[in-house]
């Protein structure tokens, strides 16, 4: 016969759960961004809409990464999902820094982390209470 072994688990930090949200949300971004620059391009709209604009995909992405951490991580989710709206914001400034060849510290950036954080923290806190109602 064979016994069963019963190993403890661990509080283990769900690594790839917070890389997939980070890289899938920041895919998202990088679609959103491209739609909204064609639109710009195509004068659907105006130059003056590229600060709202930028804004508005930051948010939806932090709330995408936080979603998705939401429906998959069981334990701390807000924790994680704030986590993953702040690597989101991270990850986006290094690649469009590569692009423009050299990255400036503003306190626009570290304001956008703060915003990412706390929306990404909110949106995985509410998908994680919501499922966990649905499962009731």
């Amino acid at each position: 016969m064979h016994k069963a072994i019963h190993r403890k688990k661990r509080n283990t930090i769900p690594v790839w759960a917070v890389l997939k949200a980070v890289l899938l949300s920041a895919a998202a971004a990088t679609g959103l961004m491209l739609l909204f620059a064609l639109l710009i391009y195509l004068e659907w709209l105006p130059d003056s809409a590229i600060p709202v604009g930028n804004t508005v995909i930051k948010v939806l992405s932090a709330l995408f990464a936080g979603w998705l951490i939401g429906r998959g991580v069981a334990v701390k989710t807000w924790l994680y999902g704030g986590i993953a709206g702040a690597l989101l914001i991270v990850l986006t400034t290094l690649v469009f820094s590569l692009f423009l060849g050299r990255f400036q510290f503003t306190w626009t950036l570290v304001s956008d982390l703060c915003m990412s954080f706390a929306i990404g923290s909110a949106a995985a806190a509410l998908t994680a209470r919501l499922g966990a109602k649905k499962k009731e």
